[in-house]
């Protein structure tokens, strides 16, 4: 039988896992943070795009609408930086790409947004964020990528109106 407090510090933990963000959401969060501040160092780990506040706005909070399913595929020469930023992005240290064999995990997430315009309104937005990420294999190690970045395109904003509505008119 569970001590009292021993039951309580194990219903405490699965609380806190449950509650826990996403590896998605937390690249995000990391991701916007950045380009809040401008900082190219993070954004070079984190990311192949920005958002920049002088000319886009700044995501001040998301939230996660939906999750895509992660797709697989070979890597292709055109994904080389992506394969890179990914493969370094654990350590921050360059991974070397020859010898590896690549498989791209590309992901896609639809949030919404509060952004902060460049002239100070706060605006609902919604987005759709690519994120991909790599996973190599040498010599039977593999190697995991970190999720990043690699596309934020503004979703269009879906309303239905009476009189756009294709429904027949009485």
């Amino acid at each position: 039988m569970l001590r009292p407090r021993a039951g309580a510090a194990a219903l405490l933990m699965l609380c806190l896992a449950a509650c826990a963000a996403s590896s998605e959401e937390q690249v995000l969060v990391r991701f916007f943070a950045a380009c809040r501040a401008l900082d190219r160092t993070l954004l070079n780990r984190l990311a192949t795009v920005t958002f920049n506040p002088r000319t886009d706005g700044s995501i001040q909070t998301f939230t996660v609408t939906e999750r895509g399913s992660e797709q697989r595929a070979p890597f292709t020469d055109a994904q080389h930086e992506e394969a890179l930023r990914s493969l370094s992005a654990p350590t921050g240290q360059n991974v070397e790409l020859a010898g590896l064999s690549i498989e791209m995990l590309t992901k896609q997430v639809t949030l919404e947004a509060d952004v902060r315009t460049p002239d100070g309104a706060v605006r609902r937005g919604m987005f759709v964020a690519t994120l991909q990420r790599a996973v190599g294999t040498r010599a039977g190690t593999v190697v995991e990528g970190g999720w990043i970045v690699t596309r934020l395109l503004r979703a269009p904003a879906v309303r239905t109106s009476r009189g756009a509505s294709s429904a027949p008119r009485s």
